[in-house]
């Protein structure tokens, strides 16, 4: 498969649409992309609805999520191949007992900037606390991590077209996109890195995604998807 060169759509400044991205889908005719924010704990969240041309234009607030929307990401984070069942990703939890206090500890995993994380203060605490570990996996291969968050299938990943096999996913740590289909043959795409809500089109010639663009501001971007 061969990625064109990212088309930027439009920014999307997280102090003015509020909360932490969820959510990104294709209309079924590829005309639109649906944007969910959500703000709030994980146990009280307040879901936002934004619809974005995909000419390019500032992202629109709508009441509720079109049904179009639901289908798209019901697809997209399923742990199933769509049209293809026996294509299924693994799941690994686990919880950890770690002690943490002034000092010690792994500061980089305690920021809240990842959504639905779980701070945690070690200047004040020196008793042994629980790390909650979650990991997807398809073909071989880590699509998904949670630390300390609420797991979100569907936030580091996407399926592509129905029977392709075919899988879209960012790593945790530096956010670096990379295809992958079911014989375990990948492709990272240059040049990107801090993304989130890798989404392929229904007809499977185009991929969005949002790419980190400074504090609390991301690029939605979409490129075009070819066989090479």
């Amino acid at each position: 498969m061969k990625v064109g060169a990212p088309t930027t759509v439009t920014e999307l400044d997280l102090g003015t649409l509020k909360g932490e991205l969820r959510q990104l889908a294709w209309s079924r005719d590829g005309s639109e992309l649906y944007v969910q924010t959500a703000d709030g704990t994980p146990s009280s969240e307040k879901l936002r609805h934004y619809l974005v041309p995909i000419a390019g234009g500032a992202a629109k607030s709508i009441d509720t999520e079109p049904e179009w929307a639901a289908d798209y990401w019901g697809f997209k984070s399923d742990r199933f191949a769509p049209g293809l069942r026996s294509l299924v990703i693994g799941v690994e939890q686990k919880q950890e007992k770690v002690r943490v206090g002034t000092g010690s500890g792994r500061p980089g995993e305690q920021a809240g900037g990842a959504p639905g994380s779980t701070p945690v203060d070690i200047e004040k605490t020196t008793e042994r606390q629980f790390e909650n570990y979650a990991r997807l996996t398809f073909a071989g291969e880590t699509i998904s991590e949670f630390l300390n968050q609420k797991p979100i299938p569907g936030l580091m990943f996407g399926w592509g077209p129905v029977g392709s096999g075919a899988m879209a996913y960012t790593d945790r740590e530096a956010g670096h996109l990379t295809l992958i289909d079911q014989h375990k043959r990948k492709q990272t795409v240059p040049g990107v890195k801090d993304a989130l809500l890798p989404a392929w089109s229904p007809d499977g010639a185009r991929l969005a995604w949002v790419q980190k663009a400074g504090r609390r501001k991301y690029r939605l971007v979409w490129a075009t998807v070819s066989s090479s």
